[in-house]
C-alpha cells in the first residue's frame, strides 16, 4: 500500500512537471505574441515544484533510482553491510522527522496567520504542507525498509545482508 502510494505521488510529480511545461509555454505565448503576460504562471510553476521535489521522494526510494556510493560497503562483509544498512535507515527516518516537524509547524504557522503569495494571493500553507507530506511518505517507505532489514539483520546469519524494498513481495 506505501508503494503504491509513493507510486501515485511520482506519478503526480511527473504530471506536475508536464503542467509546468505547459504553463511556461503558455505564459511565452501569451507574451511575445499577444503582449499579455500570464502573472499566475510563475507562481503556480513555483508551487508545483514543491509537489514534483517532495512528491517524488518515496518513489525514488522505492524503485532504487537513488543515488548510492558503494565505494565503501562493497567491500565489506554481508552482516556489517546489513547492520549499516539498518543503522543508516534509522537516521534517515529520525532526520525526515525532524523537517517533517520543522515544515508541519511552518504550514500551520502560514494557516494560522493566513499567509498568501505575493502576486494572486494563493494560500500559502498548501504548497508548504506539501513538504512534510512528501516527506513523510518517505518517512513511510524508510519505515518499511527498516523493517525488512532488522529481520535481515536478526534473522539467520547466512542470510544477513542488504535486503532491497522489492524482496520479500508476493
Amino acid at each position: 500500500m506505501i508503494a503504491r502510494a509513493a507510486r501515485v505521488a511520482g506519478l503526480l510529480a511527473g504530471l506536475a512537471t508536464l503542467v509546468i511545461v505547459l504553463l511556461i509555454s503558455l505564459d511565452v505565448l501569451m507574451r511575445y505574441f499577444f503582449n499579455q503576460p500570464q502573472l499566475f504562471v510563475d507562481e503556480l510553476a513555483s508551487f508545483l515544484e514543491v509537489l514534483i521535489i517532495f512528491g517524488g521522494l518515496a518513489w525514488t526510494f522505492t524503485s532504487g533510482a537513488h543515488v548510492r556510493i558503494d565505494l565503501v560497503t562493497a567491500h565489506l562483509a554481508g552482516p556489517t553491510r546489513a547492520w549499516l544498512r539498518a543503522v543508516t535507515l534509522l537516521v534517515g527516518v529520525v532526520l525526515l522527522g525532524v523537517v517533517m516537524w520543522v515544515t508541519g509547524e511552518s504550514a500551520l504557522t502560514a494557516f494560522r496567520y493566513g499567509r498568501v503569495s505575493a502576486v494572486m494571493l494563493y494560500p500559502l500553507w498548501v504548497p508548504m504542507l506539501l513538504i512534510p507530506a512528501g516527506l513523510g511518505l518517505m518517512a513511510l517507505t524508510m519505515l518499511v525498509a527498516l523493517g525488512r532489514q532488522v529481520r535481515a539483520v536478526l534473522g539467520p546469519p547466512g542470510d544477513c545482508d542488504e535486503v532491497t524494498l522489492t524482496e520479500g513481495r508476493e
